[in-house]
């Protein structure tokens, strides 16, 4: 039985056909696949002839949760560069690694937005 009127969305983690569809048949509207499509961007085109295609999403070994999903979120991040970039994926990516290079990107982001608004405000 539905209680709002608001479109339910399931993310985390869905990266095969068949959870997709259990997930819909639920009565959730929505799918979200962040990380398999930032991984595979052709993933639901590659499930109209394979059924049983999938993204293998390497578990991420870090016992700090936390930390852990900081990195997820680097590993994805990564990825969702290259593509920008014109370059393929790379499934395999180490999330420690990212983790560090997403954070240096992000405190050089910082501070060039920090100077864009001491520009604005003086």
């Amino acid at each position: 039985m539905r209680t709002s009127a608001l479109p339910l969305m399931l993310t985390g983690g869905v990266a095969r056909r068949p959870v997709a569809e259990e997930v819909l048949a639920s009565g959730v509207e929505l799918v979200g696949m962040g990380s398999a499509l930032a991984v595979d961007p052709g993933l639901p085109a590659r499930w109209r002839h394979d059924r049983d295609a999938k993204v293998d999403l390497r578990p991420i070994r870090i016992a700090d949760k936390a930390v852990a999903s900081a990195a997820s979120m680097a590993r994805v991040r990564r990825q969702l560069r290259r593509l920008g970039a014109g370059r393929p994926t790379k499934p395999g990516i180490d999330p420690k690694p990212a983790l560090v290079v997403e954070t240096v990107l992000q405190a050089v982001a910082l501070r060039r937005y920090r100077t864009w608004l001491r520009g604005r405000a003086g």
